[in-house]
Formats: C-alpha cells, structure tokens, sequence
C-alpha cells in the first residue's frame, strides 16, 4: 500500500504518527475519549473494508 504524508494525532497527550491504513488502523484501537462516537466507528468500519480488499486506501482516508 502506498504512503501518505503522515499525519500526527495526540491520544492522552501521546503522539501517534499515521501514515498507513494499518498504522489508522491501530491508532483507532488506542483509548479514545469517546470510544463509542459514530466517527470513529465509521473510521473503524472503512479501515476494516479496505483491508479487506473492499475499497482503495484513498477511499477510506477521503472518508468524512
């Protein structure tokens, strides 16, 4: 899968770099403050599809 400019999230004030649909994948597995908000569970959702052959990586990280 190709890169992307990565992308530095904070989660309980620890950086996490995000440059892939693996490394979004794990960083939506960390404790989020609101582990249960639709987005995130969308986010977790598109990420699945994608890496399961269902939709392209650009897909999942143009998704809203």
């Amino acid at each position: 899968m190709p890169t992307f400019i990565p992308i530095t999230i904070y989660l309980n004030h620890k950086p996490i770099v995000v440059a892939s649909i693996p490394e979004a994948a794990n960083a939506l597995q960390q404790p989020w403050p609101f582990m249960d908000k639709p987005s995130r569970l969308e986010a977790i959702r598109m990420i699945e599809e994608c890496l399961a052959g269902h939709c392209t990586q650009q897909a999942a990280f143009d998704a809203p």
